[in-house]
This record gives C-alpha cells, structure tokens and sequence, in this order.
C-alpha cells in the first residue's frame, strides 16, 4: 500500500497538474479534468480531513492559490475544489484575509479576456463558499466592477450580433449575476445595474442563446421583487411571471439543467404550480432526474412544491417550525405582476391529485427515493426535500369535493398506492430511527438519552416534524390493513413511539404533562403542534391499534395513557372523540383495565380516570357517547369490571340518564342496552351497594324498546325485562 501524500507534495502535484492543463486544447483538457485532476483534488480533500493540526502558512497560501485556480473551470471541477477550501479554512484562523488577498492579485494581475472570465467564473463559484466574502467584492472593489460594468455594456451593445464566443462569454456572466444573488446586497445592485441585460436577454428568441435566456430569467425570478416599479410596468409582460416560466418550462424540455433552479424558485407562486402539473412538464421532469443526476435535488424540491395544497402551506406558514421564505412572488398574480390577497387564493385540488398520481403511478419512492436515503452522500437539505414530497403524497389535502378517487379503482393502481404508502413509511421510520440513536422512550419522562442530552437544531427538528406528520395520514389510517398487514407487528409497531411524540409535546406545550416529561421538540418554547396534528395522531394510533397486534397496543399504553386521558379530561369535543377511538381499541389489555377499574375509593388516581369516562357518558358529542359505551360493553366481559361498575353510583346514575332522555335514538339505545345487558344479571349479587336498582325508574322505557321496529333492540330490552 502506498504511502500518503504530504501536503507539501500536494503542492507539487496540483501545481504541476494545473500547469499541464493550461498546454491543453479546450475539447483534451475537459478529458484532463475528468480523468486526472477531479481525482486529485478528491486526495486532496482527503488529506486536509485527516489533517489536525494547522499547516505551515507557506503550504495553507500556496494550496489557497492553486484550489481558486480550479474554480475557473466547470462546475463540477469547482465543487471538488471547494470542498478542500472549505477544509483548509478550518485549518487555518485567517483564512478570509488570505483569500481576500489572492482574489484581489487574480484582479489586478488579469492580462487578456480570457483571465478576465476566468475571474468571473471564480467569484461566482465562491458565492456558494463565502456570500458575505464574494459581496463584498461584487459591491465594493472598484476594479472588479469596472471589469464587470465593461463587458456586461459590451455584450449588452452586441446581443444581436452574438458567436459562440460570445454567448460563452454571456452565460458566464449571466450564472455569476444568478449566483450573486445568494446575497442581498448583491442582488440589490444587480437589480439596479444590470437590469438591462437581462430584459435584453429575454427578449432574444434564438434557439442559439436559450441557455442565456435560462440563466437571465432565473436570475430576474430571484430579484423579481427589487425591480424598480417603473421597470416592472414598462416591461410588464416580458418580466411577468407567467413569460419567466414559458421560458424556463421551454428550457426545460430542451433538457437545459439550470431550468431546475428557476422553476423550483416559480413553483412557490399557485398560478406557476398548475402549469408544472401539466402531463407534459411533470414526464420532461421525471426524464431529466434519470438522465442527470444533478438536477435530483431540483426536482424532488419541484415535486414537493406542486403537490403542497395552499391550506397546508398557510399552516406551515404560521408555524413557529416554518422557515419563512424571503421570495415573495407567492402572492403576485402571474399574469399581471399585481399583488393578490392571500385569503382568495384558491388551489386545484383536481390538479394536485394528478400530481400525486402521476407520482405514485412511476413507483417514484421505490425506484428514485429509496436510493437516496441508502446513500451516504445524500445531502441533508435532499433528504429534507424528499420528506416534504413524502408528507405530500401520503398527506395530501382534504378534498372537499366529495368525488371519489377514480384513480384508486383501479386494481393495479390501488396495488401500487399501496407499496408505495408502505415503501413511504419505511423510509420515514427509518429516517426517525437514524435521528433517535440516543433516544429511549419509557413511560415516566417519555425520552431519556442514553449519554448526555443532545438537542436537535430547529431544522433537523422542522424534519422530524415532517416525517412524523406523514404517519399520521388519514389515507394511511383508512387502510391501515392493506398498508401494514395483519401479521407484521414490528412493522406497525416502527411508527407508534414517534406519532406519541406528538401527544406527548402536546400536552408539554398545554401544560398538561408533568414536568419530568420531555421530548425531542422541548428545547422549542412555543407549541409545536395543532390540535389538527394532535387529532390525526390519535386517529393514526388508533387505526394501527385495530390490528390487534398485543406489542403495539401495549407501547401505546405505556407511553400514551397519560395523553389519553388528558385529552379526554380537555374539553375539546374532536380530541375528546379521537381519544375515545383510541382508548377503545386498547382498553382490552389488562394494563388499561386496571388504569381504569382498579381502584378502591373515590381519591384513587385510577378511579379519577373512570370518572372521566362516566362523565363522557353525558357528552355533548353524540359519536363519542357511542364510543365511551362501546368501551365500557367491551371490558364488561371481565367480571371484576362488571362488578366495579354496578358498585358505582356514578356509572349507574349516568347510563340511567341515557335511558330517560335519549331513548328515541336507536344506535345509542342498542350500545346501552347491549351494556346494561351485561349488568343485570348481577342484580342483587353485588358484594357491594348495588346500584342497578337507579334502573327500576326505566323499567316502562326498557318494555317499551320490546316492542322496538328495531330487531337488535328488541331482543336486548327482552332480555333485560327477564332478569328485572
């Protein structure tokens, strides 16, 4: 095995490695860069991270200069070239200056065009490397801006009489003026200065310069909203947003990458998202992402963009998780370039649909989404974007149409919505997992770490979020059989302690939970999550819950009971019902039975638990009567219930007021009849006062329901009259 280089001898080689490069035609040395030096820059990577202390300064300058000179080639030369000046910056305390100080002799010592462009190309690249640096000289070093000001007016002059040259010359140009828009100051001199060449760009229609028409309309959609006003009105249909995205969506199918960027800026605008959602521009998008492996990041943030419905977005938008974006082009009418109220913006749900389908349809999860999250070169800000499709697709927005879902007839569709849910879930529990390493779940805080407690950046939480979110869809829910199987407890089992996370930091946020109790969102200081989120969490559980599978309903108990119970004792009539479905589906286990009927007076903690469900016996909320009488027929099969039951005033007393006053509604009627069914033989047996005789008041209501059109009723109030 060869020996390391050293840095010094890192020095020699790119040295010698750009000398070589610089003998060579155009066409041999884009093979150079590819074959030889894109690998030496990789050992150079290589070296500077296994470097721990800091290098001579001698080395730090000389490796400084020979990296920036990378920068003036192609984008992907200048990303390897990057990625070791972002490595020799953490090396050395005076960095900045020292870069400064090349850049400012690369300036000053340029000799013909050629050196001109390729300060251009360097700057530009160091916009993604240090914005505040690169600002600095695009604003304020005189010899750079006049360089910059003379050839933008000498193309400007020239646009009609342009050769391959010169539209080489422009495009570089026109990519450091989009790249310098990273910076607000820079963007604002942009807007001010050089204004014109985009306009002249826009207006060119030969096929020659659609590159240069890509790069100046994704330039002018990043600082559409510093346009000066009079520029904007007497250019308005040239930089409306509706012209921005014809160009760009016809750059696109030309196969342009730099389209990706300006579309995924458009696609915040509602108007620009249904134009995206058309068959031809969703394949085009789907084409590209196979054919360039650049543009994925790109496009996966387009996809999660048109299938975000605006009611959903407007809650993220309030959301102390949101980043607010600063692009404001969201509310401006396409067409006009007008401001539009954001309340009267109204979005295609029809259209969305198709997205979504159009999505499912090419196993897009399975085939392209699967692959990045096995990668390890996967960027976090990807995998991020891949979450919020995910969200989207598995989540999408409640139709209020009422149609039902003709995509989903289809039996090989609805096969394929099917993997692709599960594949979804798969790739979100494993995405939590991979975050939770330190986290354990247990019943008494909820989360402890097992080292020293790490908090999570507020992004990586926004993510976190995100991805527990998704399990929590209503589409999940409605088929959690076909979704997660009947005999695949581990699998139904993945979600559970995360979808609790949203129960749990719910009641932290109310003041419900104890203080003891923590979870990973509790660093953040204002409430996380709706009673939306909070309402579908419990729908989520209880769906998953319904599978019977013993594992998962005990987890749900021993991390969630608490929250259960909050929410039945909160007042709120939809998280009250949600509760109830989920209490219903583990109220079975002998742990919730005894959380429930286990106690001996009436200051036990669990008696205070019961009386929350006697209570709810009178609820204003039809529905969850129903549920709270289904739960208490279901554990009646237990005799030690039973008794607890006829021994309790309280109980007895309210199911009574069931009989008195609602006894016209037959589905109430049937579950209190089918409860106290249960009751009645015990009357009398009791070793305890027995309150069933609170029943004899309603013996004329239960020989009426004997004569009931309804069968089930009669036969339940029959056999009640036998036994009194």
């Amino acid at each position: 095995m060869s020996e390391p280089i050293t840095a010094a001898e890192l020095c020699l080689n790119l040295k010698k490695d750009l000398h070589e490069i610089s003998l060579l035609s155009y066409d041999a040395r884009k093979k150079h860069l590819e074959s030889t030096s894109k690998s030496l820059l990789r050992s150079s990577f290589q070296l500077l991270s296994h470097e721990k202390n800091n290098l001579p300064d001698s080395q730090v300058s000389q490796l400084s200069e020979y990296l920036i000179a990378y920068l003036g080639f192609d984008h992907f030369i200048s990303v390897e070239a990057l990625m070791s000046l972002y490595r020799l910056k953490s090396l050395n305390d005076d960095f900045d200056t020292l870069l400064e100080e090349k850049i400012d002799d690369l300036i000053e010592t340029q000799n013909s065009k050629s050196d001109v462009y390729k300060v251009f190309k360097i700057i530009s690249q160091l916009f993604a490397f240090d914005p505040v640096l690169s600002s600095a000289i695009f604003t304020k070093k005189a010899p750079f801006i006049n360089l910059l000001t003379n050839e933008v007016t000498l193309l400007t002059n020239n646009l009609g009489t342009l050769n391959p040259e010169s539209i080489k010359n422009l495009n570089i140009i026109l990519l450091l003026l989009s790249n310098a828009c990273m910076e607000e100051t820079s963007r604002s001199m942009i807007a001010t200065m050089h204004i014109n060449i985009l306009l002249k760009c826009l207006s060119i229609t030969d096929d020659a310069v659609s590159q240069s028409r890509c790069y100046a309309a994704t330039t002018t959609v990043k600082l559409w909203r510093l346009i000066n006003p009079e520029v904007l009105e007497n250019n308005a249909v040239l930089l409306s947003l509706n012209n921005l995205s014809d160009i760009i969506i016809d750059c696109l199918h030309q196969g342009l990458e730099s389209s990706v960027e300006g579309l995924s800026l458009l696609c915040t605008n509602i108007q620009i998202k249904k134009k995206v959602r058309n068959e031809k521009v969703m394949e085009t998008l789907f084409r590209l992402m196979k054919s360039k492996d650049h543009t994925v990041y790109g496009i996966i943030s387009i996809l999660a963009l048109v299938t975000l419905p605006i009611r959903v977005l407007k809650v993220q938008q309030s959301s102390v998780m949101s980043l607010k974006d600063s692009n404001s082009i969201s509310n401006i009418d396409a067409m006009t370039n007008k401001k539009v109220n954001a309340t009267k913006l109204e979005d295609d749900i029809v259209s969305i649909q198709y997205a979504n389908q159009n999505i499912i349809k090419r196993n897009f999860f399975s085939i392209q989404v699967v692959p990045i999250f096995k990668s390890l070169e996967s960027s976090k800000g990807l995998v991020g974007q891949c979450l919020k499709l995910m969200h989207n697709v598995a989540f999408p927005d409640i139709d209020q149409t009422g149609k039902e879902n003709n995509f989903l007839k289809d039996k090989a569709n609805y096969a394929t919505y099917i993997s692709e849910i599960r594949e979804i879930i798969k790739l979100l529990t494993a995405f939590l997992i991979g975050t939770s390493q330190n986290i354990k779940y247990k019943h008494d805080k909820f989360i402890t770490y097992d080292t020293e407690k790490t908090e999570m950046p507020e992004h990586d939480l926004e993510l976190r979020s995100i991805a527990i979110k998704s399990l929590c869809s209503p589409e999940i829910s409605a088929r959690v059989n076909e979704v997660y199987g009947t005999d695949n407890e581990e699998f139904a089992l993945s979600p559970v302690p995360f979808i609790l996370e949203i129960l749990v930091q719910h009641d932290i946020d109310t003041g419900c939970s104890l203080e003891t109790k923590q979870t990973p969102f509790s660093s953040i200081k204002k409430q996380i999550f709706s009673t939306f989120d909070v309402y579908y969490a419990f729908v989520a559980l209880a769906a998953i819950a319904s599978l019977s599978f013993e594992k998962v309903k005990q987890s749900i108990f021993t991390l969630g009971f608490d929250c259960i119970i909050n929410a039945l004792n909160s007042g709120d009539e939809k998280l009250q019902f949600a509760s109830l479905q989920l209490l219903n589906e583990i109220s079975d286990i002998p742990l919730c039975i005894a959380n429930l009927f286990n106690w001996a007076t009436e200051t036990d903690e669990h008696y205070q638990n019961f009386s929350i469900l006697c209570h709810l016996l009178q609820s204003n909320n039809y529905d969850s009567q129903c549920l709270v009488l289904q739960i208490f027929y279901s554990v009646s099969r237990f005799e030690i219930v039973t008794e607890k039951l006829c021994e309790s005033e309280l109980f007895c007393s309210n199911l009574n007021k069931i009989f008195q006053n609602q006894d016209s509604d037959d589905a109430l009627i049937y579950y209190a009849l089918l409860l106290f069914g249960q009751l009645i033989p015990l009357r009398g047996k009791c070793a305890g006062y027995d309150y069933l005789k609170l029943f004899d008041e309603s013996k004329n209501i239960f020989q009426k329901h004997t004569q009931s059109r309804n069968e089930q009723i009669r036969e339940s109030a029959s056999l009640i009259v036998k036994h009194m």
